[in-house]
């Protein structure tokens, strides 16, 4: 396996130099290296942080009851499901570099109306992902809320529709 793609690895390594000095990285342990170009696997979420690091508009602000509801649905959920937002809301399951609050454009959470004919209890949140647009419809309870932004999360990865 190393012979197959010795050569490649070489003219990596000597266009990587021309940037940076491979010796540098000596000093970096593993997980230091992956956090420097990967960014954070992952931050703490707390409703101060989310309200800080996120911006509203179309209908909502940081004080609307479906955006307390959003922060604190974010706040509780397991590494799995927080890269699933990520993916979901940004295209990408990792944080850049400084995470959320660094994240450009920042995160921005709109009212989404639902369609005509449809309750907004029955309507699933939606992204802009270029833009990290959270498009979210004001939920009767934080219940649906949660039952809504989970049911996007987990089966709407392998979905890509224009709105």
């Amino acid at each position: 396996l190393f012979e197959g793609v010795k050569k490649q690895v070489a003219e990596f390594v000597e266009g990587f130099n021309e940037v940076l000095d491979c010796e540098v990285l000596l000093y970096f342990q593993p997980q230091e290296l992956n956090m420097i170009f990967c960014g954070p696997e992952r931050e703490e979420w707390t409703v101060p942080f989310l309200t800080q690091s996120t911006r509203c508009d179309h209908g909502y602000s940081h004080e609307s009851t479906s955006v307390l509801n959003l922060f604190r649905i974010l706040s509780e959920l397991d590494p799995e499901d927080h890269r699933r937002f990520l993916q979901f809301a940004t295209g990408s399951p990792r944080l850049p570099v400084g995470g959320l609050a660094n994240l450009q454009p920042r995160l921005t959470i709109v009212k989404r109306t639902p369609e005509q004919g449809r309750s907004v209890d029955d309507t699933l949140p939606t992204v802009m992902t270029c833009t990290n647009y959270l498009k979210l419809p004001d939920y009767s309870s934080i219940h649906i809320a949660r039952e809504r932004l989970l049911y996007a999360i987990r089966e709407g990865q392998g979905s890509f529709d224009l709105s």
